[in-house]
């Protein structure tokens, strides 16, 4: 492959990259999260898109470093799309999960970029896989320094590994503790960390394929994109919730997404009113579901790279 067509395939990565985050932010109506009608009390279109587009020469690099076969490039473009997302903006964190999720499969989709037969879903979910778990102990301190800027609400405390304990930045460098093992720490407390850790199962397994059904029931991405959202939701308590709102919000959350989704969610006029009444419910709490967005973020850029969907 010349450079030229290698640049090419990396820029068609991280636009996809970029217009999922884009895609995502305005897709309405998203109960509890930021759309094009609805606002968080720090957040809105504003910042968030341009947090999306902050993050767009990390993306082209993590293809390129992908394509490159480059060493710790899942850990330096993390750090440098996170700290890019923080400095465009007022608003704070905004994209820290899905940057976790989008950076290694930009790196993944940059090592496919030389094969021959083209990109698939199935080809992507296993490279990424290989992705995560080649990433070194330089890429973990990397990515938890940026999980350390970013300060995400509600992050908490883990007894081994915290990402606020400037000791475990010395046992990862000690122990040569790569990113796959270091989020093991978090397996069962963080939704995109379970993704990273079990090759992103709820990304390819749920949010993906109910994007698809939808799109192709509705063709209105509105549909997909929330009726993807409402799949994540109703298949396990949004962990970002949890840690915010005690378990006992989240399942309750999960079971009003569920019997969204029963009536069919903004495709239908009852399935709108469960969704203004959920809405209602979780902005007066502040209840932001944002580990499920993170992944349909991810989703959604496999359906843009793999299977040409387009706005």
């Amino acid at each position: 492959m010349s450079e030229s067509s290698l640049e090419n395939g990396a820029h068609a990565v991280a636009s996809a990259a970029t217009t999922a985050l884009l895609i995502e932010l305005l897709a309405a109506p998203k109960p509890g999260l930021v759309d094009r009608y609805s606002d968080l009390r720090e957040l809105n279109v504003f910042r968030i898109s341009a947090s999306a587009v902050a993050a767009y020469r990390w993306f082209l690099r993590a293809a390129i470093g992908g394509a490159r076969r480059s060493r710790n490039v899942v850990g330096r473009c993390v750090l440098g799309a996170v700290e890019d997302a923080l400095s465009s903006q007022r608003g704070g964190n905004t994209h820290l999960g899905a940057l976790l999720l989008l950076i290694p499969l930009c790196v993944a989709a940059g090592r496919l970029l030389r094969s021959r037969g083209g990109l698939s879903a199935e080809k992507l979910r296993r490279q990424v896989i290989e992705v995560v778990r080649a990433a070194g102990p330089v890429d973990a301190i990397e990515v938890f320094t940026a999980i350390k800027e970013a300060r995400p609400g509600g992050l908490g405390k883990v007894a081994y590994l915290d990402v606020n304990d400037p000791k475990t930045y010395e046992e990862i460098g000690r122990k040569r503790i790569g990113l796959r093992e270091a989020f093991s720490t978090y397996r069962g407390r963080d939704l995109v960390a379970d993704e990273l850790v079990d090759g992103y199962p709820v990304t390819f397994e749920v949010c993906l394929p109910a994007m698809r059904r939808y799109l192709r029931s509705s063709r209105t991405i509105d549909v997909a994109v929330v009726n993807g959202l409402l799949s994540v939701m109703a298949a396990r308590p949004d962990t970002h919730v949890v840690r915010r709102n005690g378990l006992h919000v989240a399942r309750y959350v999960s079971d009003l997404a569920r019997k969204a989704l029963r009536v069919g969610g903004p495709a239908s006029p009852s399935g709108r009113r469960v969704l203004e009444r959920m809405d209602r419910y979780m902005r007066e709490r502040d209840v932001r579901p944002g580990s499920s967005a993170d992944v349909v973020d991810a989703a959604l850029m496999v359906l843009l790279l793999t299977e040409g969907m387009r706005p």
